[in-house]
């Protein structure tokens, strides 16, 4: 008598299809395998990749079902009850190497990231950002002082059980918000010239390569040919060639001035 796989129903003689579960009868329970999950994956790729991994690893008995319940949806990955062991250790070893890969390319992503960090071009945000804390902190700092000194001559009335211990709170925290407003002063005139150096080095550099160059002829001239490429792939091979140039002029330039010119120097192109 032919039986389901799945609920294990048995049926009569010529039907193929369970009514319930639809997929094809077996013949003998003998035939039906246990079936044990041993991982779930959220997208499909991830279910075939492991299913092939454990393949060529020589479980043969293993396969992977799609599951939707409520809101959820996920990929089972199960193999026969007598494989599941072996399944494992070999499970193991995947998830190792796949975590060694991924670290791999966050590393590599970090090291592109950081070949091609540039500065901020005619950017004065962390200047005004520091006149911002001048202000901000100067002026709750200074009055925090003065509500302080009020508050314990008793001119300004503050319910507070102990007068002496507010005052001295507000003190402290006006005199500590004084202080930042103090250091950020400091470092205001550090800051304008840190500014004014940057900026003139890239314009300098942006002066000596429009002296020695054609912006719209950079590509022709040294035979690079980007029809083949896409976007992103022609600003890597063109950004690289002139950082390139620029370094060969600007030795001891810092990386970061040299990545931003190159990318002033892309931007005017004609791509």
């Amino acid at each position: 008598m032919p039986w389901c796989p799945k609920c294990k129903s048995e049926y009569e003689e010529g039907v193929l299809i369970c009514a319930d579960c639809k997929v094809d009868l077996v013949n003998n329970l003998s035939d039906i395998e246990n079936w044990q999950v041993i991982i779930n994956a959220k997208e499909v790729k991830d279910a075939i990749e492991v299913v092939d991994y454990l393949k060529y690893a020589g479980i043969e008995k293993v396969k992977y079902e799609e599951v939707r319940e409520n809101e959820e949806h996920f990929f089972t990955i199960a193999v026969a009850s007598k494989e599941v062991d072996r399944a494992l250790k070999f499970l193991k070893g995947y998830m190792y190497n796949k975590a060694e890969e991924n670290q791999q390319d966050t590393e590599e992503e970090e090291e592109i990231e950081n070949e091609y960090e540039s500065e901020n071009y005619k950017d004065d945000t962390t200047l005004n950002d520091l006149k911002s804390s001048i202000y901000s902190f100067g002026f709750v700092g200074i009055a925090a002082i003065i509500i302080s000194v009020l508050s314990f001559i008793e001119v300004l009335h503050i319910s507070f059980s102990n007068k002496y211990l507010f005052s001295g709170l507000l003190m402290v925290i006006g005199i500590t918000f004084i202080i930042i407003a103090i250091n950020s002063a400091k470092r205001i005139n550090k800051e304008k010239q840190k500014i004014s150096d940057r900026d003139n080095q890239i314009d300098n550099i942006l002066k000596w390569f429009g002296n020695n160059y054609d912006y719209n002829y950079f590509q022709e001239k040294y035979g690079i040919n980007l029809d083949q490429y896409d976007e992103g792939a022609t600003y890597y091979i063109v950004v690289d060639k002139l950082k390139e140039e620029i370094s060969k002029e600007f030795v001891d330039v810092d990386i970061k001035i040299i990545n931003t010119v190159a990318e002033l120097i892309y931007e005017k192109m004609d791509k």
